[in-house]
């Protein structure tokens, strides 16, 4: 881990590499930001959950931004910068021991979350 005088003197960048280098694999949630959930009253939360290693939890707005596929997921993404605004995300897990643990814990992140009996509950 970088020391605190090493962090202050690289560029954002860097930084940004050196914390996805600290988190190994993860598992990691994308959700509307608050600015856009006010005018979208039925877009709230998460809405999407994924596991990665690296900067993945970032690649879903370059590509996005960069490609023409059409999903749900890139789609949401692009609808929020519309409106130049920048989509939230959470790191749920990290430093998870194995790409088959991250599997696991996304999978039940997921049906978690998908579980609508929990639409209104809160912690």
């Amino acid at each position: 881990m970088a020391t605190k005088e090493e962090y202050e003197h690289t560029d954002d960048t860097t930084k940004l590499k050196k914390t996805f280098e600290e988190l190994g694999w993860y598992v990691y949630a994308l959700a509307y930001p608050k600015a856009y959930t006010k005018k979208h009253k039925d877009k709230q939360g998460i809405f999407y959950i994924g596991k990665g290693i690296g900067n993945r939890v970032l690649q879903h707005i370059e590509d996005a931004k960069n490609t023409n596929a059409r999903t749900d997921k890139l789609d949401t993404i692009r609808d929020i910068q519309k409106e130049n605004l920048e989509v939230d995300y959470y790191i749920l897990r990290h430093q998870i021991p194995s790409e088959e643990e991250a599997y696991r814990i996304e999978s039940v992140c997921i049906d978690l979350l998908s579980y609508k009996k929990f639409e209104h509950c809160c912690l």
